[in-house]
C-alpha cells in the first residue's frame, strides 16, 4: 500500500513533469488530468500544502526545451533548478 508521504512525493514529481511540458495551472489540462487525482489520495489540506510549496519551487525553474531525442524521435525537456 502506498503511504500518504509516497503519494505526496509522486505528486511533486508529476508537477515537475507537467511544468516541463505545459504547465501546472489549475485551469489547465495537465492539472485536471495529472495533478488533481492526488486530491483524493492526499486530502484537501495536504494536497493544497504540497501544491503551493512545489508551485513556488517551480516558479524559480527554467524549462530547457528539446534537450534529448530518443531513438523514436521523441524530444524531451529538462528543468533547470536554481543553484542554492
Amino acid at each position: 500500500m502506498i503511504t500518504k508521504e509516497e503519494s505526496a512525493q509522486f505528486m511533486r514529481e508529476m508537477m515537475e513533469s507537467c511544468f516541463a511540458y505545459g504547465g501546472i495551472d489549475p485551469n489547465g489540462h495537465n492539472y485536471e488530468r495529472y495533478i488533481l487525482p492526488y486530491l483524493n489520495k492526499l486530502g484537501k489540506r495536504t494536497f493544497t500544502k504540497v501544491y503551493k510549496e512545489k508551485a513556488e519551487e517551480l516558479s524559480h525553474c527554467e524549462i530547457i526545451h528539446n534537450t534529448y531525442t530518443d531513438s523514436e524521435g521523441l524530444t524531451y525537456n529538462t528543468l533547470k533548478k536554481p543553484i542554492q
